[in-house]
């Protein structure tokens, strides 16, 4: 529609009319131009989010993980107050945040002391069974584990044992 109106702006120029107006069009343009960035974020997000599934437990780089997603809260918040009020703004919000209340967990489980009876005590606290022994045990299966609203148990558990270890 936006080339369709330039062609004729200038089909008007050509003949000496004066332009129409088409105000609407230019808003919807606007609005599909702020939703094009918001979608671009938000795809880059679920795409990277994703792939992080897939890493075999072992080779979990948290740090890594921790810089992509500062990455992607820079770039949330700086995009244009207008997107700030779409839900797919908040539905990406949401995703960033809940990635990042979950690295500090991660890390904690992440450390290479962490002993079998550590893992069982997380078992018990979140009601979900980690497969530790599967060579297959990929990060994916860490983040199904309903560890978000079992958080402060955790950590109360992990940073004890933590101070314990040093």
């Amino acid at each position: 529609m936006w080339r369709k109106l330039q062609t004729y702006q200038n089909g008007e120029e050509l003949f000496g009319l004066p332009h129409t107006e088409y105000p609407e069009l230019a808003q919807i343009r606007k609005e599909l131009n702020l939703l094009q960035k918001l979608y671009k974020l938000y795809n880059d997000v679920i795409d990277r989010v994703s792939s992080y599934y897939d890493i075999p437990w072992g080779e979990v780089n948290i740090e890594e993980i921790n810089n992509e997603l500062m990455e992607f809260q820079n770039r949330c918040r700086k995009l244009p107050k207008g997107l700030k009020e779409w839900p797919a703004f908040f539905a990406l919000k949401k995703t960033i945040d809940d990635f990042n209340d979950m690295c500090p967990l991660l890390e904690l489980m992440a450390n290479k002391a962490m002993k079998p009876r550590h893992w069982q005590r997380i078992m018990e606290v979140t009601k979900y069974v980690f497969e530790l022994d599967n060579e297959d045990f990929c990060l994916k299966n860490i983040l199904e584990a309903p560890l978000l609203q079992n958080k402060e148990d955790i950590e109360v558990f992990l940073n004890g044992f933590i101070k314990f270890q040093l």
